[in-house]
């Protein structure tokens, strides 16, 4: 009792620094804070609420940090900090970041970042072995949180009837579609991706695909779609794919989609070839001629 009452008021004097002037300490500061979050004298976090919200609410207030160095050394604490964190703390965490995500006044890399970083730290399911509780604990905080804010708009904190927060993969007026978040979508797929359901996977597989097929999404971005896609196929069911296989073969056979929508498609179909050449080898007849006739000499003609 008495090593945690000394952690704790090590801890708050720490987080009292991080409103110092001098950057310095600050980081110092962080610093010391990420030592005490990788001891095990730090465990009774997990029980202790109110502790760990005040960490969360000084590490979220130190991304904001006109010093990269402090945001860096910040986001470094967030790791360690998520797997202590009792589910009642981790889950507005994830939401505060998740809304930062959609900030017109911060570099939005910073949160999707953070995001990444929570996401890979927490505990997850391992092949061949049933979800631990800790790992199921883990998904339904990101189930709860992230998977709605990736795969489309979800009603405002505020309230107010008919308000709604941004989609984290939807398309921003100014900036465009964010790689950022894709990266987020990737890493939630890679850690959790055995426990997503199926109306989960199929969600995120829309939101993807709306990226692929969208002819003004730049290069880097739908690199990191084709990427994300190749990801989800692999926890996809039977029916699933049945399902994807089909909207991709009726997609194609259409005469309105242009011809980068098409090469994205394309490029699609290889990267999911690759991936999951067991799962996909059955659909080669239905999508093969679809490669094969863009890549005919009158087309290549066409594009020359």
């Amino acid at each position: 009792m008495a090593d945690r009452q000394i952690t704790q008021q090590t801890i708050f004097s720490l987080l009292a620094k991080l409103d110092d002037p001098d950057a310095d300490l600050r980081y110092m500061s962080l610093n010391d804070l990420y030592g005490i979050l990788t001891n095990p004298n730090s465990s009774f976090l997990s029980h202790d609420r109110g502790t760990s919200t005040k960490l969360a609410e000084g590490l979220l207030k130190a991304l904001d940090d006109q010093h990269g160095d402090v945001q860096n050394q910040a986001l470094k604490c967030l790791g360690p900090l998520a797997v202590r964190l009792p589910f009642e703390s981790l889950t507005p965490l994830l939401e505060q970041l998740a809304n930062l995500t959609s900030s017109q006044t911060i570099d939005t890399s910073i949160p999707n970042t953070a995001l990444r970083v929570i996401v890979d730290t927490l505990p997850r399911p391992q092949a061949g072995q049933p979800a631990s509780q800790n790992a199921t604990t883990a998904y339904s905080a990101v189930s709860k949180v992230l998977v709605p804010r990736l795969t489309g708009p979800t009603p405002s904190a505020s309230g107010r009837r008919g308000s709604l927060v941004k989609g984290m993969m939807e398309k921003d007026p100014s900036k465009g579609f964010s790689s950022d978040a894709i990266d987020v979508l990737i890493k939630v797929v890679t850690c959790f991706g055995p426990l997503l359901q199926e109306t989960e996977l199929v969600a995120l597989q829309a939101s993807v695909m709306a990226i692929i097929q969208n002819d003004t999404a730049g290069t880097v971005v739908t690199k990191r779609a084709l990427t994300a896609i190749s990801a989800l196929v692999l926890h996809f069911s039977d029916t699933q794919l049945n399902s994807f296989v089909s909207n991709l073969s009726a997609t194609m056979s259409s005469s309105k989609i242009s011809m980068v929508q098409r090469r994205h498609l394309i490029a699609a179909i290889g990267v999911i070839a690759r991936t999951a050449p067991a799962k996909f080898g059955p659909h080669l007849d239905t999508l093969a001629p679809f490669v094969f006739s863009v890549v005919g000499e009158d087309n290549i003609s066409k594009e020359n």
